[in-house]
């Protein structure tokens, strides 16, 4: 039997036209060693939807990949619909993957064709990698400047800590499992959890600029706002649960804006962080303030 180089873990929800482009775009990995060698990789799909035609069409596109996959690649699809989440469908791909290696990506982004040979390669001298986020190519027309860059020259920083992006990182599998994988209790930022708690484990966060993902942002202004609204709350989730990697949170961590830099200023991203913000007060709320109340209902009613 084979022993496979590395496992590539992809979440899927919805089956819609986008799917198709990034399968394309993984059946045309020129994923090869150093020395010319094949990388030998499967790819481990984690059905998170329980529509009763969704397998049907993602059979339909798989079809259409292993016709055009130049070298065999073996594709192993698991059910993850008992719960609808993004984690919990990574947490059961990475549990099924046969390889001690993982790759993650999303299935509404494309691939570079390089992009697995470089992740690979970077995970030679790291444990952990983030790739690089390119946003130009699936860019909304007038909506390139809403955002900070995704991948700022490296990996992200969050209150001046590194992560990995869940849509273009790797990682060994004990790395993965002694962190505890991804936190599906939080409503935002599992990716910035589980990166947390790796550097708390020792682990160093490698960036393989090289490891290209071409990255697809939600269309419109609404759906934006309120995706960084759940930013917000998922933020102080983390911070009031786990602090940061360094220490153990306390109010002036819990109220810290993390101060991403744009390069310029308009009334997008006002709205935008006005939108985090008003999630950090509300999950700051949710995770101190009503647990108090809660115990003070529960003790008088006792």
């Amino acid at each position: 039997m084979t022993t496979l180089d590395v496992s590539v873990v992809m979440p899927v929800g919805n089956i819609d036209p986008s799917i198709d482009e990034q399968l394309e775009a993984l059946a045309r990995q020129a994923a090869m060693h150093p020395d010319g060698t094949p990388i030998s990789w499967e790819l481990v799909i984690s059905l998170n939807t329980p529509a009763p035609d969704a397998r049907a069409a993602l059979d339909s596109s798989l079809a259409k990949f292993s016709t055009a996959v130049e070298h065999s690649v073996p594709v192993r699809v698991v059910d993850s619909s008992d719960v609808r989440s993004a984690s919990h469908a990574r947490n059961t791909g990475a549990a099924a993957a046969a390889a001690d290696l993982l790759a993650f990506c999303d299935s509404d982004d494309i691939a570079d064709p390089a992009w697995l040979s470089a992740l690979l390669q970077a995970l030679g001298t790291a444990d952990a990698v983030g790739g690089f986020l390119e946003e130009e190519r699936l860019a909304v027309p007038g909506q390139e400047n809403w955002r900070p860059p995704a991948t700022p020259g490296g990996n992200p920083h969050y209150l001046d800590h590194p992560y990995l992006v869940s849509a273009n990182m790797g990682m060994t599998a004990k790395v993965f499992r002694d962190a505890g994988g991804f936190d599906t209790s939080l409503i935002r930022g599992e990716d910035i959890a589980l990166s947390f708690a790796m550097l708390r484990n020792g682990v160093e966060l490698g960036f393989a600029a090289d490891a290209v993902m071409h990255y697809r942002h939600r269309k419109g202004l609404w759906p934006m706002l309120k995706q960084h609204y759940l930013y917000g709350r998922g933020m102080s989730q983390i911070l009031a649960r786990y602090g940061l990697p360094d220490d153990d949170g306390g109010s002036g961590t819990l109220l810290r804006a993390n101060g991403q830099k744009v390069a310029q200023m308009n009334a997008v991203h006002v709205m935008r962080r006005g939108s985090i913000a008003v999630g950090r007060l509300v999950g700051l709320a949710e995770e101190t303030v009503l647990p108090k109340i809660t115990r003070r209902a529960a003790s008088s009613a006792s």
